[in-house]
C-alpha cells in the first residue's frame, strides 16, 4: 500500500491508496527513424544489418532477447526481428539485426535488387518479454537458423555482466555453410566468468558423410536428448531452457526436455512466425480495457476497436464499424479486433497482455462484451 498525502504535514485525512499494478505496465513500442549503415554478409543467406538512428533519438533501453520491428520504403508491412546484439555492448543510437534472405521473400527481394547502405528505415520497439532469468541455473540454449540472433545477444549480455552460471549453446543448421559467428562464439568462452564453463555446441542435420565435419550430426534437439538428458549429464532441476527459432525445433526441443522432468515455469522461447502461422484472437471475455496491447501495435491498423460487426462461418467478419474520435463512443463496448490482414504475427500483443485474453488458439470468431 502507498500512503497518498494532500500536502507535507500529518493530515487526518491522509489517504492509503492501493499502488499500481505494476504488471500491466509493460514497455512502451517506440519507433525510430535512421539509416541502414553497414550490411555484412554473414553466411550465403543471411546478412547481419547495422541501423543507425537518427542523431539524439532517445534509445530503446531494450533487453537482451527483445525484438523489433523494420519498416522500409516500398514494402506494405513491417518485418520482426530479434535484436542480435546484446543492447549494453552496441554503439550509441545503433542496432543489430540478422536477417535470412529468402527465395521470394519480399524484404528479401527488396534486400537483393541493389546495395541498400544509406537507405532509410524505421524501427519499432522494443517488444517481446524473451530473457534471460535471475536463477543461477544452468543456462541452457537451443537455437536453430536465424535464431541464433536473440541467444547470441542473451549469451553476450550474460557474458558481458559476468554472470556466475554454467551455459551450453546448441545450435542447429543444416551444413558447415550455414555456421556463422563462430569467432564470438570462442570470444565469449574464453572470457565467461573464470569459474563457470561456456560451450558452444553447433549440430547439423544436412551434412554429408564424407565430410570432413568432426562436429555432432543430426537434429539438434534430438543430440541435446540422447548426449546429455539420456546420458544425466545435465541435472534437469537446476537448468533453464532458452528457445529461438522455427516452431518445429522449438515444439520438439520443449517436449524433449519436458519428457525429462523439466517444468514449464523453466522453458522460455522465441518462435519465429510469419504469415503463414495463424493471427491472435482477442477474447473479449477476457479483456479488461487495459490498453497494454494497444500500446505496443508495430502497424497502426493491426489491432482496432470496433463499435458493431457482424460474424458468421461462411463469411467472417463483415459490417465492420470502427470507433471513430468525435464521432463514435470512445469506450469500445463490444470488441477489440485483429485484423488477420495488417497482423504480422509478431505476437507483441500476446506478449503484452496482462490476463492472457489474446492468443492464436483463441476461437477465430471474436468473442464481444455486448450483444445487440
Amino acid at each position: 500500500m502507498a500512503t497518498i498525502k494532500t500536502d507535507g504535514f500529518n493530515d487526518p485525512f491522509d489517504q492509503l491508496l492501493p499502488s499500481p499494478e505494476t504488471a500491466i505496465q509493460t514497455k512502451r513500442v517506440n519507433s525510430r527513424s535512421g539509416k541502414i549503415t553497414k550490411i555484412n554478409n554473414l553466411t550465403y543467406d543471411t546478412i547481419e544489418v547495422t541501423i543507425t538512428c537518427d542523431k539524439n533519438t532517445p534509445p530503446f533501453n531494450a533487453n537482451a532477447g527483445q525484438y523489433a520491428t523494420l519498416k522500409v520504403d516500398g514494402i506494405a508491412r513491417p518485418r520482426a526481428y530479434s535484436f542480435a546484439k546484446a543492447p549494453a555492448l552496441e554503439k550509441q543510437n545503433q542496432i543489430t539485426l540478422f536477417i535470412r534472405l529468402v527465395e521470394g521473400g519480399e524484404l528479401s527481394d527488396w534486400f537483393k535488387q541493389k546495395k541498400r547502405s544509406r537507405a532509410p528505415v524505421t524501427v519499432s520497439g522494443p517488444m517481446g518479454k524473451f530473457g534471460l532469468d535471475n536463477s543461477d541455473d544452468t543456462i541452457v540454449c537451443v537455437a536453430g537458423g536465424s535464431g541464433m540472433s536473440a541467444i547470441k545477444a542473451l549469451v553476450e549480455q550474460a557474458c558481458h555482466q559476468s554472470l556466475a552460471r554454467d551455459c551450453l549453446f546448441f545450435y542447429g543448421a543444416r551444413t558447415q555453410a550455414d555456421l556463422y559467428c563462430l569467432e564470438e562464439m570462442e570470444a565469449i568462452k574464453q572470457q565467461w566468468h573464470p569459474d563457470h564453463s561456456f560451450a558452444f555446441i553447433p549440430v547439423l542435420s544436412e551434412e554429408p558423410d564424407d565430410c570432413d565435419w568432426q562436429g555432432p550430426k543430426g537434429l539438434v534437439t534430438e543430440y541435446l536428448k540422447t548426449h546429455y538428458l539420456d546420458t544425466n549429464q545435465l541435472d534437469i532441476n537446476h537448468i533453464k531452457a532458452f528457445f529461438c527459432g522455427p516452431p518445429p525445433m522449438i515444439d520438439h526441443g520443449v517436449k524433449v526436455l519436458q519428457d525429462a522432468g523439466l517444468v514449464e515455469q523453466s522453458i522460455r522461447y522465441d518462435k519465429f512466425e510469419d504469415v503463414r502461422s495463424p493471427a491472435p484472437v482477442i477474447d473479449n471475455q477476457k479483456c479488461t480495457l487495459c490498453d497494454e496491447c494497444l500500446l505496443v501495435k508495430p502497424v497502426e491498423n493491426c489491432i482496432v476497436e470496433l463499435s458493431d460487426f457482424s460474424h458468421s462461418r461462411q463469411t467472417g467478419m463483415t459490417n465492420a464499424k470502427n470507433i471513430v474520435p468525435g464521432q463514435t463512443s470512445g469506450l469500445y463496448y463490444n470488441t477489440l479486433f485483429i485484423n488477420n490482414d495488417q497482423c504480422i504475427r509478431c505476437y507483441a500483443c500476446v506478449d503484452a497482455c496482462p490476463h492472457k485474453a489474446i492468443s492464436p488458439k483463441n476461437k477465430a470468431a471474436p468473442s464481444m462484451l455486448r450483444q445487440r
